[in-house]
C-alpha cells in the first residue's frame, strides 16, 4: 500500500474540505483510505490505496488539486485584481468564472508538470510560491481586463462573456436544466446518443451559471414553470441565444 499526505494551514482548511469531497467521490474503483485530521497548526488529509492503483489515484488527485486552484483560486484571485465597474453582481461574477475558464488548458499543462507529490505535498505553501508563472499571466489578464472595464455596461458584458464562450472548445452536446422553485437541476448529454446524466444540484443563479458555462454546450433546454421568473435563465439566453429553448414545465 502506498500513500500521499496533502496538508495545509489550519487557516485554509476550505482547501482540506474541497480536495477530501471530491476526491472521495471519484475515487471508488479501488479499496481506498482516505481521512483528514488536524494539529495545532496544520489541516492533514491522508490518502493510500494499493500500488496496482496507486498511480491512477496520483493522476485523480492531481486532478482534484488542478480543479480547485482553477475553479476556486484563480477565480478568487482574479475578483480581487479586477474592480467591478457599473454592473450587475451577477453578470460580473459571470464574466470572471468565464475569464478564468477561458485560458485553462495552458493553466492545465503546466500544473501536470509540477505538482509532484511526495511524503507530504503542502498544498498553500505550493500555492504561494509555485504559481509565480501563473500568477504573472493571471496579472495581464486582470490589467487587460481593468483597462477597459469602465467602458463596459451589462450589455457589454454579455457580448464579452458570449465571445468568450464561443471561442471554447464544446465539451457536450447538451445541457438539460429542470427549474424548482429556487433550485435547479442540472444534466448533461455528451453527445447525441449519449444517456443524459444528472451532473449537479444548484441552489443559486451563480452557481447554475457557473455549472453551465464550465460545460461549454452546444446547446440547451430549460424546463421552467410559467409564473416563476429566473435570473439565470434570463442570462443564459441572453449568452446563447438561439442555442438555448425555454420549455414550460407540465
Amino acid at each position: 500500500m502506498r500513500e500521499i499526505a496533502l496538508a495545509v494551514g489550519v487557516r485554509n482548511r476550505g482547501m482540506i474540505e474541497f480536495l477530501h469531497a471530491n476526491i472521495k467521490a471519484k475515487i471508488d474503483f479501488c479499496k481506498n483510505i482516505i481521512t483528514s485530521y488536524s494539529d495545532n497548526n496544520f489541516v492533514y488529509l491522508l490518502f493510500a490505496c494499493e500500488n496496482e492503483f496507486f498511480d491512477a489515484c496520483e493522476t485523480i488527485l492531481r486532478e482534484v488539486i488542478i480543479d480547485y486552484i482553477e475553479g476556486v483560486y484563480k477565480v478568487e484571485y482574479l475578483k480581487r485584481k479586477i474592480k467591478n465597474p457599473l454592473c450587475d453582481t451577477l453578470t460580473f461574477n459571470a464574466y470572471i468564472k468565464v475569464l478564468a475558464m477561458f485560458d485553462r488548458d495552458s493553466d492545465f499543462s503546466l500544473l501536470n508538470k509540477i505538482i509532484l507529490f511526495n511524503q507530504a505535498f503542502f498544498l498553500d505553501s505550493f500555492i504561494e510560491f509555485r504559481l509565480t508563472p501563473l500568477k504573472q499571466h493571471w496579472d495581464n489578464l486582470a490589467e487587460l481586463s481593468s483597462d477597459n472595464l469602465n467602458l463596459f455596461n451589462s450589455g457589454t458584458f454579455l457580448d464579452i462573456i458570449r465571445f468568450l464562450i464561443n471561442s471554447m472548445d464544446n465539451t457536450v452536446y447538451k445541457v438539460k436544466i429542470v427549474c424548482h422553485g429556487e433550485n435547479f437541476s442540472v444534466y448533461n448529454m455528451k453527445n447525441k446518443n449519449a444517456r443524459i446524466k444528472k451532473i449537479a444540484e444548484c441552489d443559486n443563479d451563480l452557481d447554475l451559471i457557473t455549472n453551465v458555462l464550465s460545460s461549454c454546450p452546444n446547446y440547451i433546454d430549460i424546463y421552467v414553470n410559467q409564473s416563476e421568473p429566473y435570473e439565470a435563465v434570463n442570462f443564459l439566453s441572453n449568452v446563447f441565444a438561439n442555442r438555448l429553448k425555454i420549455y414550460m414545465k407540465n
